[in-house]
């Protein structure tokens, strides 16, 4: 059977997507009918040519869900649709042109669009504090999320061979920051789940040292319940309290994040390899093209048809768009709320190709779930409280009911069986490669390289001051040099293959670049200034 899109007359309306997210998923829905029938075209631009599921990205971190069964392929979403894998660059809307690149090489595509829709998302904010960018894992994009899934296996593996109880402290703490939905559900899973897979994997890890630190600026997680479900707030910390290995932080924030600390607003200072946010996005940066109207956080100010105010082919949902609602706020940044939204901008759309008035935007919300681990959550489904395991199952219940595949939904399935019997998967893939040359960031009286340890990498300070010290014959350390922006340390040991030979502290705030030794020996062995001079390091550092 064919299912590819029937070729479509070239004068009728082109509708054209911008983001093949939730709310493309419904809004494909609404059309399919009028594609079938020849009265439209619609065409999907995504980067991804997959939907993620975010919801399930706490168990796939602990090896409950295979990978690839939160992504629902756009390909067999939208097949009755055009799906463009690309770029989007420029939104031109005098012409009602849309530009897009494809990765390989950078070659530019254009579509018009006869009715355009934003649904653009948001992306996550790395100046919230210093460091954010730079030492931070984040759980936005899927190579972020399989990021921090290999990370956090990694650090178990190096738990269980390490012997430092200082090193060994940082490998076991695990700090997760904003007491949200997403930050209270990904800190109960690994708090729940990582003392199991230690006690059955990993035999020289001593689980009471597993430490999951979850901070919230305010008094009390889960803010978003306090209001109308204090109840279930309540059980919510109650039972996050309750695990041995978890350590709720309340009234403060990440203040900064280094290698191997997370500093809190408060002054206290976590030893810890793992800094996990889960709080702070911004608006996407093609939002900034448009001249439309926004509201403070920056999404696009709407009209009660989802459509841009002012606008009367430009509609939008999900994340970037304020659509109001009856009790005079804007929905929220959710995934059921850009799933309403891209379904009732398909009815509008329609509405309008037919001369029919426009129906407002009526939904009031389905309920909210956050799991809590060891399959209990908190619950309310159209205002009816639910918590513990009653919550946990009405939440996997609607979790199966919106997974747009047939296929992924028993393939979910087949995991929550499966892992009861076998316990999770560890295996630790490694896709990513080392970068070769990153930034990174130390506090004062951090150590950026030790004296005796075996060196890797040398390091360029781009601002900031560090000094370099001697450990003399008594035990105690003497300055033998201060260096600044311009300046660079660690050569010693990346070209004399040798153990550091000195330690090398921050004095300020210092920004650096973090040079891999494979990338600095090529730079050596180049002909330019910049290889010159890491080949001839001096001797103090």
């Amino acid at each position: 059977m064919n299912d590819s899109p029937p070729p479509s007359p070239p004068d009728v309306p082109h509708v054209v997507s911008l983001g093949g997210g939730f709310g493309a998923i419904l809004l494909y829905k609404r059309l399919a009918g009028a594609i079938r029938r020849q009265e439209l075209r619609l065409t999907i631009i995504d980067r991804n040519n997959y939907v993620c599921f975010h919801g399930l990205v706490p168990e796939l971190l602990t090896g409950k869900l295979q990978p690839g069964n939160i992504l629902n392929p756009s390909r067999t979403i939208f097949r009755r649709a055009q799906f463009r894998n690309g770029e989007i660059e420029k939104i031109d809307l005098e012409k009602k042109e849309i530009l897009f690149t494809r990765a390989l090489d950078g070659k530019e595509f254009r579509v018009n669009y006869d009715h355009l829709i934003l649904d653009l998302g948001s992306k996550i904010n790395l100046n919230l504090f210093p460091g954010a960018s730079e030492h931070t894992f984040r759980l936005k994009a899927f190579a972020d999320i399989m990021e921090v899934r290999q990370h956090i296996l990694t650090m178990l593996e190096l738990a269980d061979i390490e012997r430092d109880p200082v090193e060994l402290e940082r490998l076991l703490n695990f700090v997760v920051a904003g007491g949200n939905f997403a930050g209270v559900e990904v800190a109960s899973e690994l708090v729940a789940a990582l003392p199991e897979i230690a006690r059955s994997r990993y035999p020289n890890i001593d689980v009471a040292r597993i430490r999951v630190t979850l901070v919230h600026s305010q008094a009390k997680v889960l803010p978003e319940l306090g209001k109308n479900f204090p109840g279930l707030q309540e059980y919510a910390e109650r039972t996050l309290r309750q695990y041995p290995n978890m350590r709720i932080a309340t009234n403060c924030r990440l203040a900064s994040a280094t290698s191997e600390e997370a500093l809190l607003s408060n002054g206290e200072h976590i030893s810890t390899r793992t800094i996990i946010s889960c709080t702070g996005t911004t608006s996407s940066p093609l939002l900034d093209q448009l001249p439309f109207a926004r509201t403070d956080t920056g999404r696009l100010v709407m009209d009660e048809f989802c459509r841009v105010q002012g606008q009367t082919n430009i509609w939008a949902g999900g994340d970037c768009a304020a659509v109001p609602r009856r009790d005079g706020s804007h929905t929220p940044a959710l995934a059921i709320w850009a799933l309403t939204t891209g379904s009732q901008i398909g009815r509008n759309i329609r509405r309008t190709l037919a001369g029919r008035p426009l129906k407002p935007f009526r939904f009031g919300g389905l309920g909210d779930a956050c799991t809590l681990g060891r399959k209990r959550a908190v619950a309310h489904m159209r205002g009816f409280p639910m918590r513990g395991q009653l919550g946990y199952w009405a939440w996997r219940s609607v979790v199966i009911l919106y997974i747009p595949s047939w296929e992924k939904k028993l393939r979910l399935i087949l995991d929550w069986f499966i892992v009861p019997l076998f316990g999770g998967d560890v295996v630790n893939m490694n896709v990513h490669k080392p970068v070769g040359v990153a930034r990174a960031m130390y506090e004062p009286g951090q150590d950026i390289v030790r004296e005796g340890d075996v060196g890797q990498s040398l390091f360029i300070i781009r601002k900031g001051e560090v000094e370099v010290l001697k450990q003399q014959p008594d035990g105690s350390s003497l300055a033998v040099a201060t260096l600044g922006p311009g300046d660079h340390f660690g050569e010693v040991a990346v070209f004399r293959r040798i153990r550091r030979t000195a330690t090398v502290r921050a004095k300020t705030r210092v920004d650096l670049l973090h040079v891999r030794r494979e990338i600095a020996l090529a730079l050596s062995e180049s002909k330019t200034d910049i290889g010159a001079s890491l080949s001839a390091p001096p001797e103090s550092n």
